[in-house]
């Protein structure tokens, strides 16, 4: 402070005074007298301006400064100064501000911006017009106790915001919105309100398309797959000329009966329809029972097909579902892998997961094609699949069955050396 020549200047001017008002105190044998007075008037100087900067700021609010000798001088200037900054500073963020007010009143999605205790803190136009919200009754209520669906309840409960929650509007039943939470900073979350109602119903249409579709080619199918077995040339000896496209026709016919049932299962599945519900599962019996089916399906390829059990947990889950996702891994293991190859399947736990691990030493699957694995009828070499009785929904079900029971599908696979599926379910989602 005391380099500043304001400062610098001010201590030099004291002293110098004090030194000839001492001078000329001592004249008259009243030096202290003298300094007392002179440091009084510079007390009270000081106090004046004080009092000038205090009516400035505070009282008359103008914008000029006082104009002031000395060090007041400089106080007023810099104080100036940076006020003038400042409105500068305030100018800008009102129209950063006013910007993005306009700008999310304009938009069709709603925004909210909410604490992480769910208090409201803001939300625009799109969001009060899809939640049925009032800027002047709902901000600082916490929005948990304006949207009571039980399902956004358990979505916000569980902190799990990798993926979007579907719930009806409060206001209108038939609008379905769809709620995504990012959190930032320590205590403050975004809330993104999207209308899908459309993009809902468009899925109701395909999922009742695809369901009525598989229903109506179900009885037709029957009575093909009827006739062809009746039409048995080791039965009739007279049909052994035509025994090549009879036999190829009762295969394709069996490959669409399983295409229809997968079809079926998955419309179920995204109904989330569980007619069975859900029942304490011994998953050592299930998996057993599996690698029995999966060695007679395997036949004359001779593999070495083990279950592995490290755990005697039992999972509340629907057995029907299970038994299919379950059964899709180990069947395609045993597809996939050459004659006297090893398939091994693992049943265990660790701290975290209850863990079903399907893995083989078959030829694997391209990094590339990994990611798309579990899409509805995507094949890597679409020969190969239907040569061996796949559908292209194998996958698809399986992932559908552990999302509906809060668990995930992992696939690891190297070309040459095998592959492995791990179905994980979180031992916090209350399963055992």
């Amino acid at each position: 402070m005391w380099k500043n020549r304001y400062w610098q200047a001010e201590l030099w001017t004291l002293l110098f005074i004090l030194f000839v008002v001492g001078l000329i105190g001592s004249l008259f044998n009243k030096t202290a007298v003298f300094v007392a007075v002179i440091i009084f008037g510079y007390l009270v100087w000081n106090l004046i301006q004080l009092s000038r900067l205090f009516h400035w700021i505070f009282v008359s609010k103008a914008i000029y400064p006082p104009v002031a000798p000395g060090v007041w001088g400089e106080i007023f200037n810099q104080l100036y100064i940076r006020q003038r900054k400042h409105r500068k500073d305030l100018k800008k963020l009102n129209a950063i501000i006013s910007e993005f007010r306009d700008s999310t009143r304009a938009l069709k999605e709603g925004a909210m911006i909410i604490s992480n205790l769910g208090e409201i803190r803001w939300f625009n136009k799109a969001s009060a017009k899809l939640l049925g919200l009032k800027p002047s009754v709902d901000i600082g209520q916490r929005l948990f106790n304006l949207l009571r669906h039980p399902d956004f309840i358990e979505y916000e409960a569980a902190r799990d915001y990798g993926k979007p929650l579907n719930i009806p509007s409060p206001v209108d039943t038939n609008i379905m919105l769809s709620l995504s939470i990012t959190p930032y900073n320590e205590d403050q979350r975004l809330v993104i309100i999207r209308d899908v109602t459309e993009k809902y119903h468009l899925e109701r249409v395909r999922q009742d398309f695809v369901a009525n579709v598989s229903h109506e080619l179900r009885t037709p199918l029957t009575v093909i797959t009827g006739y062809l077995e009746m039409l048995d040339p080791e039965m009739n000896p007279n049909l052994k000329s035509v025994a090549k496209p009879l036999n190829m026709m009762h295969q394709q016919a069996l490959n669409m009966g399983h295409l229809v049932d997968d079809l079926l299962l998955l419309s179920k599945l995204d109904s989330k329809v569980d007619s069975n519900g859900h029942k304490a599962i011994d998953i050592n019996l299930l998996l057993d029972s599996i690698c029995a089916e999966a060695r007679a399906f395997s036949g004359e390829k001779n593999q070495q097909i083990l279950f592995h059990s490290h755990t005697n947990t039992m999972l509340k889950a629907s057995e029907k579902q299970l038994r299919s996702a379950f059964s899709n891994l180990v069947f395609n293991a045993v597809r996939y892998t050459p004659a006297n190859g090893k398939i091994d399947i693992y049943w265990q736990e660790d701290e975290h997961n209850y863990i079903v691990k399907v893995k083989d030493n078959g030829q694997g699957i391209e990094s590339q094609h990994i990611p798309r694995l579990t899409e509805r009828f995507y094949r890597v070499d679409s020969g190969r699949n239907r040569s061996q009785g796949g559908t292209g929904l194998g996958l698809a079900i399986v992932k559908h069955v552990l999302e509906y029971h809060n668990a995930t599908l992992q696939i690891e696979s190297s070309v040459g050396k095998g592959s492995c599926f791990c179905c994980i379910f979180p031992k916090n989602k209350d399963l055992a």
